[in-house]
């Protein structure tokens, strides 16, 4: 909303602005305008630009200030400054001067110059003494209000708006809306409720303002209430059926909901009317790529790309639908062009190093992976490299890549050593796991990943004991942690005779996630230790309908086997067995129940194949 002008136009527009305040001392000022005129600035127009609402104004019918020479001279000295890209020099004595004179006209420069360079705090500084000095104009409550939204003083920011408003200024809620939506954490919720509740009320004075009305459509979407946000979108479209930005709000609630087919209609008919608005383009283009319409998807990205060649986000994009088409080698070409822009580097390299993988040019994967620095992506890189590596039977240099990693990036050491162990448990190596996390733990002793972590290695080592003690340890500074719970209820009912004990620890995980696979299961495993089968069958199908894994399987066809509906077990476990053929569970249950009956888990086997 803020106009953002150049440097050279900022400061040489200026020069009109100190016109007015050096009558006294011409011969100085003459010197200045002469450094001026030497760096070809004939063409410009010397006005004092505004940089609020896009609109200039030239102040030189504001009354004249008799300046002292210290101030006149600090006031020279930053836009001589600001000309010799000495923007902190300038900025510098606009602010001291601005609060030491409290003159309008320089506290308004302070603020563009803060604007122009991005110093946030200097620009919120600047733009509240300003419409201290003149609190009705809409200029200045417009700055002031985009800068208190920056700094997430969002109540505040509200009511220089409303201000402005009744003022006939041009608010800028949607922008208002947009930051509070985007902030996380319940304080920021809480904070987001207030201020639905707070456009709500402003819009029964002004029922038709249309950037009110987007403000509470925006704040709706994001915090969820996606049915309200296509309500409010669909008015604005009833006033304006050409508003954009009700189109932008009206396509996210409809992907939201999961009207995709909508969405994708509305947004397409959308970018006939309005082809050259890329914002819409853009989300036109997620939609396709949600509905799996990656070529028309990839269409929409390819125009976007002509316009904006150097924008990372859309060479991305391509670079992705084309990965996932198939693409290889437009893909490596498109994520390539990411390094060359230098933007998006850890991304680029990850997917490189995939792309590598997957064509076995297996040094050039390495090198990818490796020059994957911290971010969202590094360990993602990590655990790539260590599969790629042992999938080639390299396990000890696998590992010793994770303690050399450990060792450059400490921020990263609790994820990198619960990589390592899982490496050492795979190889089945559970002592040296043990050794492992042992020493993790040293420095990091309340690491609930980590004895999570040691309790696994514990349970495959039958030290039940040990098991017992770091899920406790958990539980006694996270009582909630649902999956401490539900283990440590789960090995209870499964390999010992403490099954009322099992049950409340299960049950108390059930009451914090009742949508759990391993949650139900463990529910089913045990109502069927306590003797309870239909409960027990109940648990395990809703279990086994969301994930149908070997273990869940395995439970449910016993507790089947044991009501004496043998042939669903069998059916259950041929079916379990074709897609997990090797599964040791499946085996173990069935010769169990079966008595080792070779013929019968030779019927089982032969209905899988």
């Amino acid at each position: 909303m803020i106009r953002t002008i150049a440097g050279a136009e900022l400061f040489i527009n200026g020069a009109e602005v100190f016109r007015k305040y050096c009558k006294k001392l011409m011969l100085v000022f003459a010197v200045f305008l002469a450094g001026c005129a030497s760096k070809n600035v004939q063409q410009v127009d010397h006005s004092a630009v505004t940089a609020t609402n896009g609109q200039s104004q030239v102040g030189v019918d504001e009354p004249v200030t008799p300046f002292a020479a210290e101030t006149l001279y600090d006031l020279l000295v930053a836009e001589i400054g600001g000309q010799r890209q000495r923007y902190d020099l300038a900025l510098g004595n606009y602010l001291k001067q601005a609060h030491k004179t409290r003159d309008i006209g320089v506290a308004r420069r302070a603020y563009q110059v803060a604007v122009y360079v991005g110093a946030r705090q200097a620009a919120l500084d600047a733009s509240l003494l300003w419409v201290e000095l003149e609190p009705e104009n809409p200029d200045a409550l417009h700055g002031s209000s985009l800068e208190l939204v920056y700094a997430g003083q969002y109540d505040r920011a509200f009511a220089r708006m409303s201000q402005q408003l009744s003022l006939g200024g041009s608010p800028a809620f949607d922008v208002l809306a947009s930051a509070a939506g985007n902030d996380q954490g319940r304080q920021a919720k809480d904070s987001q409720l207030e201020l639905i509740q707070q456009f709500d009320q402003l819009s029964q004075a002004y029922p038709d303002y249309p950037v009110l009305k987007l403000g509470r459509a925006i704040l709706r979407q994001q915090t969820g209430a996606f049915e309200s946000a296509l309500t409010l979108a669909n008015e604005l479209l009833r006033q304006d059926r050409g508003f954009v930005p009700a189109m932008m709000v009206k396509g996210r609630a409809l992907h939201k909901l999961k009207r995709d087919a909508e969405a994708e209609i509305m947004l397409a008919d959308a970018i006939r009317r309005h082809p050259d608005k890329n914002r819409l383009r853009l989300l036109y283009g997620r939609v396709l790529v949600h509905a799996g319409k990656l070529d028309l998807a990839r269409k929409q990205f390819e125009i976007l790309l002509e316009r904006a060649p150097g924008e990372s986000d859309i060479v991305l994009s391509l670079a992705l639908i084309t990965s996932e088409n198939g693409l290889e080698q437009e893909a490596v070409q498109y994520f390539e062009q990411l390094l060359a822009l230098g933007e998006r580097n850890n991304t680029a390299h990850y997917y490189l190093g995939r792309l590598s993988e997957k064509q076995q040019k297996y040094s050039a994967a390495k090198e990818h992976y490796l020059s994957v620095g911290p971010g969202k992506e590094f360990m993602a890189a990590q655990v790539a490299l260590t599969q790629m590596l042992v999938g080639q039977n390299k396990l000890e240099e696998a590992l010793t890549h994770v303690g050399e990693a450990r060792s450059r990036h400490p921020a990263r050491m609790e994820s990198l050593f619960l990589l390592e162990g899982e490496l050492l448990v795979n190889d089945r190596q559970l002592g040296k796991a043990l050794i492992l996390f042992e020493r993790a733990l040293k420095t990091n002793p309340e690491s609930v990943n980590l004895l999570y972590s040691r309790a696994m290695v514990y349970e495959k080592l039958d030290d039940l004991e040990g098991l017992e003690k770091d899920l406790r340890s958990i539980l006694a500074f996270d009582p909630d942690n649902a999956a401490a719970l539900n283990a440590l209820g789960y090995t209870l009912a499964d390999r010992t005779d403490r099954v009322k004990e099992a049950e409340a620890l299960i049950l108390q995980a059930y009451d914090l996630n009742s949508e759990d696979p391993a949650i139900l299961d463990s529910m089913g495993w045990v109502q069927f230790r306590l003797g309870n089968l239909d409960q027990a069958e109940k648990y395990l199908r809703m279990a086994y309908s969301q994930f149908p894994d070997a273990e869940i399987a395995a439970h449910l066809g016993e507790v089947l086997w044991v009501k004496g509906e043998q042939d669903a077990a069998r059916s259950l476990w041929a079916e379990a067995l074709r897609k997990s053929p090797d599964s040791q569970i499946l085996k173990d249950t069935m010769g169990r129940l079966t008595g080792g009956d070779p013929k019968s888990q030779a019927e089982t086997v032969s209905t899988a194949q």
